[in-house]
């Protein structure tokens, strides 16, 4: 792992391209996500809210770098001080999906920033991860 980076994993017992349609479907997030709100605006434009309900609820704006099967990207923030590029790959494996949940972060206040939350957004990371895998439960 890199040092500016938050990287979680968790194989889903479904189908590569079944995962892949409930990732990309930003407006079903409501259903099964806890944690994440992901509204396309126009196109790549979006709207976040992360840590939904919790003392670490933030919302930001992004855009949409990448929606290829079967990978999705985001990225946001300001490059100067606090930018954050998201990704969430997918790959079939034995017993069903591979997702990789990981984001890098650069800026001045990356590593400051990391320091102080580095547990709490791992743990969101694999909270998403696990909601993601109950939709096929």
């Amino acid at each position: 792992m890199q040092e500016n980076e938050v990287r979680t994993e968790l194989v889903i017992p479904a189908p590569i391209d079944d995962v892949w349609r409930v990732l990309v479907d930003f407006a079903g997030y409501a259903k099964w996500n806890p944690v994440m709100e992901y509204t396309q605006v126009d196109g790549v434009k979006t709207k976040v809210k992360a840590a939904r309900g919790t003392a670490f609820e933030r919302e930001f704006d992004g855009e949409i770098t990448s929606a290829e099967p079967y990978v999705l990207a985001s990225q946001g923030g300001d490059p100067a001080t606090f930018f954050g590029r998201h990704r969430w790959e997918l790959r079939s494996v034995d017993g069903g999906t591979h997702l990789v949940n990981v984001e890098s972060f650069t800026g001045t206040m990356a590593a400051g920033v990391l320091t102080q939350t580095r547990d709490v957004l791992a743990a969101e990371f694999d909270t998403f991860n696990q909601a993601l895998a109950r939709v096929f439960a």
